[in-house]
Protein backbone atom coordinates (compact mmCIF):
# COMPACT_ATOMS: atom_id res chain seq x y z
CA UNK A 1 0.00 0.00 0.00
CA UNK A 2 1.43 3.39 -0.97
CA UNK A 3 2.28 5.86 1.84
CA UNK A 4 -0.27 8.41 0.66
CA UNK A 5 -3.13 5.86 0.66
CA UNK A 6 -4.31 5.20 4.21
CA UNK A 7 -6.02 1.96 5.11
CA UNK A 8 -9.57 2.58 6.43
CA UNK A 9 -9.82 1.87 10.17
CA UNK A 10 -12.60 -0.71 9.67
CA UNK A 11 -10.46 -2.65 7.20
CA UNK A 12 -7.46 -2.43 9.51
CA UNK A 13 -9.50 -3.64 12.49
CA UNK A 14 -11.09 -6.47 10.46
CA UNK A 15 -7.67 -7.55 9.22
CA UNK A 16 -6.16 -7.47 12.73
CA UNK A 17 -9.10 -9.39 14.20
CA UNK A 18 -8.94 -12.12 11.58
CA UNK A 19 -5.17 -12.43 11.73
CA UNK A 20 -5.20 -12.61 15.53
CA UNK A 21 -7.66 -15.50 15.34
CA UNK A 22 -5.53 -17.32 12.77
CA UNK A 23 -2.00 -16.79 14.07
CA UNK A 24 -0.26 -15.13 16.97
CA UNK A 25 1.57 -11.85 16.45
CA UNK A 26 4.82 -13.65 17.29
CA UNK A 27 4.29 -16.20 14.50
CA UNK A 28 3.24 -13.57 11.96
CA UNK A 29 6.75 -12.11 11.92
CA UNK A 30 8.45 -15.46 11.36
CA UNK A 31 8.08 -15.73 7.60
CA UNK A 32 11.70 -16.45 6.73
CA UNK A 33 11.51 -18.82 3.75
CA UNK A 34 9.77 -18.79 0.42
CA UNK A 35 7.91 -21.90 -0.76
CA UNK A 36 6.49 -22.21 -4.25
CA UNK A 37 3.29 -24.18 -4.77
CA UNK A 38 0.66 -24.80 -7.40
CA UNK A 39 -3.01 -24.36 -6.56
CA UNK A 40 -6.24 -24.84 -8.43
CA UNK A 41 -8.14 -21.88 -9.84
CA UNK A 42 -10.76 -22.36 -7.14
CA UNK A 43 -8.20 -21.80 -4.37
CA UNK A 44 -6.57 -18.89 -6.19
CA UNK A 45 -9.98 -17.23 -6.55
CA UNK A 46 -10.52 -17.56 -2.79
CA UNK A 47 -7.06 -16.18 -2.01
CA UNK A 48 -7.69 -13.29 -4.41
CA UNK A 49 -10.99 -12.55 -2.66
CA UNK A 50 -9.24 -12.44 0.71
CA UNK A 51 -6.67 -10.03 -0.73
CA UNK A 52 -9.34 -7.91 -2.43
CA UNK A 53 -11.19 -7.65 0.91
CA UNK A 54 -7.85 -6.53 2.41
CA UNK A 55 -7.93 -9.33 4.95
CA UNK A 56 -4.48 -10.28 3.70
CA UNK A 57 -1.95 -8.13 1.88
CA UNK A 58 -1.05 -10.84 -0.61
CA UNK A 59 -1.72 -14.42 -1.65
CA UNK A 60 1.56 -15.32 0.00
CA UNK A 61 0.50 -13.86 3.34
CA UNK A 62 -2.86 -15.65 3.14
CA UNK A 63 -1.30 -19.04 2.37
CA UNK A 64 1.31 -18.59 5.12
CA UNK A 65 -1.31 -17.63 7.72
CA UNK A 66 -3.68 -20.44 6.82
CA UNK A 67 -0.89 -23.02 6.77
CA UNK A 68 0.41 -21.81 10.14
CA UNK A 69 -3.10 -22.07 11.57
CA UNK A 70 -3.40 -25.64 10.30
CA UNK A 71 -0.08 -26.73 11.79
CA UNK A 72 -0.52 -24.83 15.06
CA UNK A 73 -3.90 -26.51 15.58
CA UNK A 74 -2.08 -29.88 15.86
CA UNK A 75 1.40 -28.73 16.82
CA UNK A 76 2.09 -31.72 19.10
CA UNK A 77 1.34 -34.12 16.27
CA UNK A 78 3.55 -32.20 13.83
CA UNK A 79 6.39 -32.10 16.38
CA UNK A 80 6.12 -35.88 16.77
CA UNK A 81 6.19 -36.30 12.99
CA UNK A 82 9.28 -34.11 12.77
CA UNK A 83 11.01 -36.09 15.53
CA UNK A 84 10.29 -39.35 13.70
CA UNK A 85 11.53 -37.89 10.42
CA UNK A 86 14.74 -36.79 12.18
CA UNK A 87 15.23 -40.32 13.57
CA UNK A 88 14.60 -41.77 10.12
CA UNK A 89 17.21 -39.41 8.67
CA UNK A 90 19.75 -40.56 11.26
CA UNK A 91 18.97 -44.21 10.48
CA UNK A 92 19.34 -43.58 6.75
CA UNK A 93 22.73 -41.95 7.35
CA UNK A 94 23.86 -44.96 9.40
CA UNK A 95 22.74 -47.40 6.71
CA UNK A 96 24.52 -45.39 3.99
CA UNK A 97 27.71 -45.33 6.06
CA UNK A 98 27.57 -49.09 6.61
CA UNK A 99 26.84 -49.75 2.94
CA UNK A 100 29.75 -47.54 1.88
CA UNK A 101 32.05 -49.32 4.34
CA UNK A 102 30.94 -52.69 2.93
CA UNK A 103 31.66 -51.59 -0.64
CA UNK A 104 35.10 -50.22 0.30
CA UNK A 105 36.19 -53.34 2.25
Amino acid sequence: MSPEKKEPEAVSTLRETILSKIISEEMAGKREFSVMTRLSTEFIDILDALVKLEIFKSRSEAVAALLMKTILADMDLYKQLKEQADKLGELQDTVKTLALKTVRD
